[in-house]
């Protein structure tokens, strides 16, 4: 169960993976051992799953959006294109595209080759591929 404190851990870790646990602590008026038991709680129980950082480099950035036939296995799909590198993220998503990937490569060429065997999967109906041309990071 998360509460209203987990939450606001989240969030302050999703802005800053590496924010100091007293730092933490001392914004929201806990104890660091609250806020290092409460983080450790979550990682075990599956609802952190992981840290990492955000680079700011030349690299080539794309929405990677995918769609399917009906009735296809898009979680399968969707965790074999999670495996490619350069793919950064994929979500499952409503609309009128099926799967979105994240992509992040140092060329247009392997940001085309991910494309090319997206398009070569039985099931695949279309991609629609959006360059992101400039990054805003939210919070601190």
């Amino acid at each position: 169960m998360v509460d209203n404190l987990d939450k606001l851990i989240i969030e302050m870790l999703k802005r800053d993976s590496r924010r100091p646990f007293v730092e933490i602590a001392s914004q929201l008026g806990v104890s660091e051992g609250t806020i290092r038991s409460r983080v450790h709680r979550m990682t075990e129980m599956g609802i952190i799953r992981g840290f990492t950082i955000k680079t700011s480099s030349k690299n080539v950035k794309a929405l990677v959006e995918i769609r399917v036939n009906v009735n296809t296995d898009t979680e399968k799909i969707a965790k074999e294109l999670a495996e490619y590198d350069g793919v950064t993220e994929v979500f499952e998503v409503t609309g009128d595209q099926d799967i979105i990937a994240i992509v992040d490569v140092d060329s247009s060429q392997k940001l085309n080759d991910i494309i090319e065997k997206v398009r070569r999967y039985d099931n695949t109906l279309s991609t629609r591929t959006k360059l992101i041309l400039k990054e805003h990071f939210g919070g601190a």
